[in-house]
């Protein structure tokens, strides 16, 4: 049996339980693909800029502008490939207000900025050197990222997908991660919610089943559960996530571990993907050649 500490606190529900919601089927095609080019300001035809596809992605590119959206979730990524995380001897000396308030701005000019979103996180790129003394000199920061997190019926979206990223230089945008699907009508009324104390005992028998020695359980989130860049997605429902440290026996070894589970009694189905089985290659016949 492992050894769990519940260092959390655990978080509060909602009055009334939240529906679980469709997700709009995403439109990911070339036409889609130069209309939202257009949209962030850029010419969005063949005649200018160039088109490229994958089994995953579309892209398409102009002057120093790169557009790629992803098939299975409509996420895109739209970034400056000669200054997004590119060192050019430069600070950027942003505040974390100031710099939520360009990207809330930045994000409004393109009719990106989501109905309501809180902030996540504001994060920097360090840049130094170090000399032979091993001391760090003319250190910089060339870049400040600011991830907001949608909010829907007044429940954050989180997970891998839920998550609209705005990167910034000295001389402005750089790069947007946009990996929020867009929502639609109520699939299904929640019946009742199921509490965090169940969350975490689901976990608690996953990491017995596992032979896990000891569990340090940092946070418990209640949220919306979206699925990342390449993963298709049909329902927004209510989810419990489990942000936890797995400990080894001498307490030397410790491994970040995420548990996801659904919040309502009366869910839609699984909320992550069953992991792919690594299939074994068969031999390769003799060739007779030693």
């Amino acid at each position: 049996m492992a050894k769990i500490k519940v260092l959390a606190t655990l978080p509060e529900l909602p009055k009334t339980p939240p529906p679980i919601l469709t997700l709009q089927r995403p439109q990911a095609n070339e036409r889609t693909l130069l209309t939202l080019a257009r949209g962030l300001k850029l010419k969005g035809n063949e005649t200018v800029g160039s088109i490229q596809r994958d089994a995953t992605t579309f892209g398409y590119s102009e002057g120093v502008f790169d557009l790629i959206v992803h098939r299975a979730s409509g996420a895109f990524r739209f970034k400056d490939r000669t200054r997004w995380q590119i060192d050019h001897g430069t600070n950027v000396n942003l505040s974390d207000e100031e710099a939520i308030k360009r990207a809330r701005a930045l994000l409004k000019r393109y009719k990106l900025l989501p109905a309501e979103s809180k902030v996540l996180c504001v994060s920097r790129l360090n840049v130094a050197v170090a000399g032979p003394e091993r001391k760090m000199q003319d250190h910089r920061i060339i870049d400040v990222a600011v991830c907001l997190q949608p909010v829907i019926r007044g429940v954050p979206i989180d997970g891998p997908g839920g998550k609209v990223t705005v990167y910034i230089d000295h001389e402005g945008l750089t790069c947007v991660d946009y990996l929020s699907r867009r929502v639609g009508p109520v699939y299904r009324k929640v019946t009742d919610l199921r509490s965090p104390e169940y969350a975490i005992d689901l976990a608690t028998r996953a990491w017995n089943r596992r032979g896990v020695y000891g569990v340090e359980i940092n946070e418990v989130r209640f949220c919306y559960f979206e699925l990342g860049w390449n993963d298709e997605q049909k329902y927004l429902q209510p989810a419990y996530i489990v942000l936890a440290m797995l400990v080894g026996p001498d307490e030397r070894i410790r491994t970040g571990d995420i548990f996801v589970t659904p919040a309502a009694v009366n869910p839609a189905g699984t909320l992550v993907p069953p992991v792919r089985k690594p299939r074994s290659q068969k031999p390769r016949a003799a060739t007779g050649v030693q």
